[in-house]
């Protein structure tokens, strides 16, 4: 069989030329010229493959094309590809490099037939700020409804006012001034429009400089004192002394007038007071309180915030303030931490009855089931917390393997079964959405890929999802189907949520380093959930989430290869380095594995100020009292992922109170195995 390739030799040869063909060609497009000789005449090689693949070859030639800035050959190459189910990317593209010049009508129908696309938001935007830059007002503002992005609302009403179609902008410009931060420039000129128009009253001054006083943002606060009379406007100057001085000198706020404005400043002030010594706060409340007469919701507000910010700082007399708070207000926040006070001081008792005032979906959480037993033992309620850990001890997560640990029960692991046929998974793979997802990602654009198939999750009902992590298992994308088991509530497929991807690179790193592969295995399911390409905001790459500045540090350190912050997106070039410095780390904390993965997650700097500020002794009452909510979850996630992979390795099963040594303690032991049941 013959297969006909669409690789048009016109892309290559420049027609203006009359000198030989290599004078004609670039390097790169003689490359071109030799995959499209191969592909003419050696058709054996293509013997049964389909015409999907030469077109994804063509998609992936015009593709780098259009990146390379060549819009001659991606113009040539894109035309012949009008079947291909990813041809609108080349639209897009193409759309996206014109979209200056493209007329209106032919930008909107196409934004219109592809809105379920993972560009079409990005390229909308792109269109419109292009329309703002050109200032071409009627069309920004005839196609701009409803967008949310704030540089372009503030085109748009800057486009309205040019227009002089001025309905309903004064209320829009107002909702967009009135906030904590300064905006982008962007807005400038609306804002300028309400300040003519008087758009700014006294009262929306106010409202904006409590929320900059909230934020702490100094410099707007006082740019916003020209907005009010020039009588208040001390206060403002008293504020910015008093801010300067971290509020030491916060009663200085009785010599204002008890009204609406010098309430709000002092409250506000109390609030960022809190949040670094809540002691000192609670100081300054009990003279301010004197002066001004607060509305009940603010005075029970501010008692709220001294008594949470008490317990995160665990200081001494937050039992004090909490009890203050009437309890109709002691939501699920403060509760907690008035439980996580009560532990640090051991006061099992105290620890009983807080949980106990906990709303119920609070307390039903497997974190504080576990603690109530825990206080109940502790407090000589055997049995009743007996029963509580035993119904725990069933469950595959962090709390049930504790319980089992102090019942000494076996683990309670039961794999289940997908039950997925193959005909429900061609169903699903037939959705546009996943489709182009699996399209893309064969022609190497995996961050796209990711998008469109996040989007096409998005409307899929849980009772499918399930499905859906079926076709990504079937394509061996499994950070896919970690995502839709995570959302479908199916956490019993272990095959599935924890796979053993990259087994003899883990398994060296590990060795390298001397580390456990099932903690190196819980580390980078934990990071990355086994997207190899992941990147935070932090700019954290790759399955073990290292930053360019980490990875080159401990590649140096250790001897590893270092070409870049680029091959930290790849297996070879992340692993070693990740595995390196947890080893860093293991040493740095006294072996303690609980210590580096806390130190993994939020840095060894937080980590030693925790160690200094927080009650050292038993390691699970260590790691509920920490302040940071990700660290605080991310630890217990680490030792039970850790401890699903040591099962899923088929060696050993260490317990998971055997990774947590006491604070103040060394290394991990090597004793505590436990045998893995199904017990459903």
């Amino acid at each position: 069989m013959t297969l006909a390739v669409k690789l048009p030799l016109k892309m290559i040869v420049n027609h203006n030329m009359k000198a030989s063909i290599t004078h004609a060609l670039t390097g790169r497009q003689l490359v071109y010229l030799l995959l499209f000789l191969v592909f003419a005449s050696n058709s054996a090689v293509f013997a049964g493959s389909s015409a999907t693949e030469a077109e994804r070859e063509q998609f992936k030639i015009a593709w780098d094309a259009a990146k390379r800035g060549d819009h001659e050959s991606f113009r040539q190459i894109k035309d012949d590809l009008h079947d291909y189910v990813l041809y609108p990317y080349l639209q897009y593209e193409n759309y996206r490099n014109r979209r200056s010049n493209i007329p209106v009508d032919d930008m909107e129908a196409f934004l219109e037939t592809h809105q379920d696309w993972a560009f079409t938001q990005g390229l909308r935007n792109a269109w419109l700020r292009s329309l703002a830059k050109s200032k071409r007002w009627a069309d920004l503002v005839a196609h701009s409804h409803g967008v949310r992005d704030t540089v372009l609302r503030c085109q748009r009403l800057r486009g309205q006012i040019i227009l002089k179609q001025t309905d309903g902008v004064l209320t829009e410009a107002q909702k967009l001034w009135v906030v904590g931060r300064s905006q982008p420039d962007e807005c400038d000129p609306v804002f300028a429009w309400l300040i003519k128009n008087d758009g700014i009253t006294v009262n929306l001054a106010w409202e904006r400089i409590g929320l900059a006083i909230e934020a702490g943002n100094r410099s707007l606060t006082m740019y916003l004192a020209r907005f009010v009379p020039v009588d208040q406007r001390r206060w403002l100057e008293d504020w910015q002394k008093m801010n300067r001085e971290g509020y030491s000198r916060l009663e200085r706020a009785t010599r204002w007038p008890d009204n609406e404005q010098t309430r709000m400043i002092a409250a506000a002030s109390l609030r960022r007071l809190a949040r670094n010594d809540a002691g000192l706060a609670a100081e300054k409340f009990e003279v301010l309180d004197n002066h001004f007469m607060w509305e009940e919701s603010l005075e029970i507000s501010l008692l709220r915030d001294i008594a949470l910010y008490s317990a995160v700082a665990m200081e001494d007399d937050t039992v004090v303030h909490m009890v203050r708070v009437p309890v109709l207000f002691r939501d699920s926040q403060l509760l907690e931490w008035w439980a996580r006070f009560a532990l640090s001081r051991q006061d099992w008792n105290a620890v009983t009855s807080v949980i106990e005032q906990m709303p119920e979906d609070t307390r039903n959480d497997d974190r504080w089931r576990y603690w109530l037993a825990q206080a109940g033992l502790r407090s000589g309620l055997d049995q009743l917390s007996s029963e509580l850990l035993g119904e725990l001890s069933q469950k595959a997560n962090y709390y049930g393997f504790l319980a089992a640990d102090e019942l000494g029960l076996a683990y309670n692991i039961c794999p289940g079964q997908a039950d997925v046929g193959a005909q429900d998974i061609e169903r699903m793979a037939g959705v546009d959405g996943f489709a182009r997802a699996l399209e893309l990602r064969k022609a190497g654009l995996e961050n796209w890929a990711q998008r469109e198939w996040t989007l096409a999750s998005e409307h899929i009902p849980a009772s499918e999802l399930k499905v859906v992590a079926a076709l990504a298992v079937r394509e061996g994308w499994y950070s896919r189907a970690i995502f839709a088991l995570g959302n479908s509530g199916d956490l019993n497929l272990y095959d599935w949520r924890f796979p053993l991807l990259w087994e003899t690179d883990v398994i060296n790193a590990a060795a390298a380093n001397q580390l456990d592969p099932a903690w190196v295995y819980g580390t980078m399911r934990s990071e990355s959930a086994m997207v190899e390409t992941a990147r935070s905001s932090a700019n954290a790459m790759g399955l073990m989430q290292i930053t360019p500045t980490t990875g080159k540090q401990v590649a140096k350190k250790h001897g590893l290869p270092w070409k870049g912050a680029a091959q930290l997106k790849t297996i070879d070039g992340n692993v070693p380095i990740g595995s390196a410095y947890m080893s860093d780390l293991y040493q740095d904390f006294k072996q303690n594995p609980v210590l580096v993965s806390g130190a993994y997650n939020a840095g060894p700097n937080a980590v030693k100020r925790w160690l200094d500020t927080r009650p050292t002794g038993e390691a699970a009452i260590w790691i509920e009292t920490l302040p940071y909510f990700e660290t605080r979850d991310y630890i217990p996630r680490v030792l039970a992922f850790t401890t699903i992979y040591d099962w899923r390795l088929g060696g050993t099963v260490k317990r998971v109170s055997v990774r947590m040594p006491d604070i103040e303690s060394g290394k991990i032991g090597f004793d505590g195995q436990t045998d893995v049941v199904c017990n459903k």
